[in-house]
Formats: structure tokens, sequence, C-alpha cells
């Protein structure tokens, strides 16, 4: 390599040795970006190592909590997923909307199981989706509105297209 470089013309040396310095350069502050990124990746598990430690040192109050919860619920009146079904279509029935459902999912954690589903209802009115709020409200904490979306129609004035995400909450086991 030595005998290559010294039998280029001087023009040429100096050229090759730019050439040289750039693409030493392009490497470094490629490796500079990529030590900074592995540090912020570090720094952020650090963070959230620390976040999971203080959960896992306030179980026992946790805990305790849900347990002081847990006695305020009757273990006969939460809702599966077939009731949620079942509370939601009547609502929105009485209501005067034409609801369309999605299938209900569960999420089962300890003694609760928690049941969550999609309803849609188009070109309903907006007295409609207060009934319906209002015929919802007095099952909580049963039953909870998480989102709920509204949508004007096109071409249809006074119309709204409703989605509302409901969620129910019920005891697996029952209380002592």
């Amino acid at each position: 390599m030595k005998h290559l470089f010294f039998g280029l013309q001087t023009r040429e040396r100096y050229m090759a040795l730019a050439a040289l310095a750039v693409a030493a350069f392009l490497w470094s502050t490629s490796a500079w970006g990529r030590s900074r990124d592995g540090w912020a990746a570090w720094q952020s598990l650090e963070n959230e190592a620390a976040i999971q430690v203080a959960w896992l040192n306030k179980q026992g109050e946790i805990k305790a909590a849900a347990d002081i919860a847990i006695q305020g619920l009757d273990a006969g009146r939460g809702y599966d997923s077939t009731r949620l079904v079942e509370e939601a279509l009547s609502a929105a029935k009485d209501a005067g909307l034409s609801p369309t459902t999605e299938a209900p999912k569960t999420l089962k954690s300890g003694k609760f199981a928690v049941h969550t589903l999609q309803l849609s209802c188009r070109r309903a009115d907006l007295a409609s989706v207060v009934r319906f709020y209002q015929t919802i409200s007095p099952r909580a904490p049963y039953i909870a509105i998480n989102a709920l979306s509204l949508q004007s129609d096109r071409g249809t004035s006074g119309t709204v297209t409703m989605v509302v995400t409901l969620s129910s909450l019920e005891l697996i086991t029952p209380v002592k």
C-alpha cells in the first residue's frame, strides 16, 4: 500500500488523503450517532426499571387499596360479556338508536374481569345520544363509558355517527 501511495503524484496524494479524511469523518459521526442512541436507550431502560421497582415496592399498598375497593362492590351486580352486550343494546334501543356492535373483549386480572364492547350508531340525533348516556350512567361503576366519539353525518343535518366503547367490571371470585 505504501508503494502505491508514494507512486502517485503529489496532487493525487493530497486528494487520497482528503478522501481518507472525509471517510474517517463520516465514520466517526455515524459512530457518535450510534453511541448516542445506545446511551439514550440505556437511560430509557434504567428509567423504566426504576418505575417498575417503585410499583413493585408499592405492591402491598396497591393490594390493600384493591381489597378496600372490592368490599364496596357486590359480587352479583357485575356484568359478564354477555350481559354487557345485552345491557348496551337494551340502553341503545330504549334511547331510540339502532346500534351495531363488535365482539366483546375480556381482560382478566386477579379477582376482576374487565369486558369491553364497541357500539356504533349511525344517523343518531343528539337527544338520543343524551338519553343513551343517561340510561348507562346509573349502572356505574359496573358499566362505564371509556370513549365516546361523535361525527356529524354528511348530507343529513342534525344527525351524528356515535362510536362508544363501554367496559364492564365483573368480580370473578366472591368477596369474603
